[in-house]
């Protein structure tokens, strides 16, 4: 009888911590990653070219990504539509879906702020010449709790989404540190002749 109480309190408690997600939700009820980050001494304009400069080496890396970044008239947000593949492992490690998200950085005189909002899964699927593709009209925003078919596979994605959003950020965090050198002047030296 005792194993059963232990038994039936651990399921309510594991069930309980599969509805929460590890993903920050806004006062909308959408999945928002954000965070104002100073950085000491870096103007307005070193910090608009550093962000723009890491989030076009994103479009350099990615080879679905043709377009972007895109700045706003004043110069002061850069953003851009990223996408990353997630897997599900049974029967065959294969890919499951697309999450698709957009990540603005808007820059300040001494601060900068990256917003990524708008998170969506995109089913993929094998076309008639065995590469998987985006099936049109099959989303779902990633703020649902449930997923029919497999709650656990979809806890995974939501898990990977944390994961790939912790690296994108450490990497801009990393390339908004980054001054620029100022030139330094090469002083030529010149042998005067009196032979000329």
């Amino acid at each position: 009888m005792k194993n059963l109480t232990l038994s039936l309190i651990l399921l309510t408690i594991n069930l309980a911590m599969m509805g929460q997600s590890v993903l920050p939700v806004d006062e909308t009820g959408f999945i928002t990653f954000t965070e104002v980050v100073p950085v000491k001494g870096a103007s307005e304009e070193v910090l608009f070219n550093n962000a723009l400069s890491y989030l076009q080496s994103l479009v350099d890396d990615h080879k679905k990504l043709k377009k972007g970044p895109y700045v706003n008239e004043d110069s002061t947000e850069v953003y851009l539509p990223l996408a990353f593949t997630v897997y599900h492992d049974f029967p065959v490690h294969s890919p499951h879906g697309l999450i698709k998200y957009q990540l603005t950085v808007s820059v300040k005189d001494g601060r900068y702020r990256y917003l990524a909002t708008g998170f969506t899964f995109h089913y993929l699927e094998r076309n008639r010449y065995g590469r998987f593709v985006e099936v049109k009209g099959k989303s779902k925003p990633l703020e649902n709790p449930v997923f029919k078919g497999n709650q656990k596979l979809w806890e995974q994605h939501k898990q990977q989404t944390a994961d790939k959003l912790a690296q994108v950020t450490e990497m801009l965090k990393a390339n908004m540190l980054m001054v620029p050198e100022e030139p330094k002047e090469e002083i030529v030296k010149v042998k005067v002749n009196d032979d000329w």
